[in-house]
């Protein structure tokens, strides 16, 4: 069974990679996607929220977007501890398309908890913008298997790991 997933895993990962260095316009989309995506459009959702909603929403939401990350991060510490796996990159000789300068371990993967833990208390709190939310949660998590620094298991695994903080932290506050 491990070996099936691997393989489905290694194939889906090296095929979305291929794809993705052959098409120019996919290229510079999975690009900006993997490294600013996150920073810019999601801090605009959440400033979109501040703006609309009242001040004691914004409150709750900011608390509970507080603790979905810290929970995330201590979540992805030690599952990175416990799980210690190369980059398909090291392990492939695919050649990543974007820095690798600042990068650990593969799993989980770290952009797609951030962006899972940001955009599921958006959509638990405002669906309408946390739907927008959760696509590009998506679509940055995606996109780090197609620049070449993430296997599609550790994204798949980061997701969860922030939808999972996220509705712990919401249980919690």
């Amino acid at each position: 069974m491990l070996t099936a997933i691997k393989k489905i895993d290694h194939s889906f990962t090296v095929g979305l990679h291929k794809l993705t260095k052959t098409h120019e316009k996919i290229h510079t989309l999975a690009v900006i996607f993997a490294r600013w995506v996150f920073w810019f459009l999601l801090l605009g959702l959440v400033i979109a929220i501040v703006v609309r909603h009242e001040p004691i929403f914004v409150g709750a939401l900011l608390k509970v977007l507080m603790a979905s990350i810290i929970i995330g991060v201590v979540s992805n510490l030690l599952f990175g501890k416990i799980f210690v796996r190369k980059r398909p990159f090291e392990t492939h000789k695919l050649h990543a398309l974007i820095s690798t300068t600042w990068l650990g371990g593969s799993f989980p993967s770290d952009h797609a908890m951030f962006s899972f833990a940001v955009a599921t208390p958006l959509w638990i709190f405002d669906p309408i913008t946390g739907a927008w939310a959760m696509l590009i949660a998506a679509l940055i998590a995606i996109s780090r298997v197609a620049v070449g620094v993430h296997y599609f298991t550790d994204v798949l695994m980061g997701s969860a790991v922030g939808i999972a903080a996220a509705y712990l932290a919401f249980a919690i506050i």
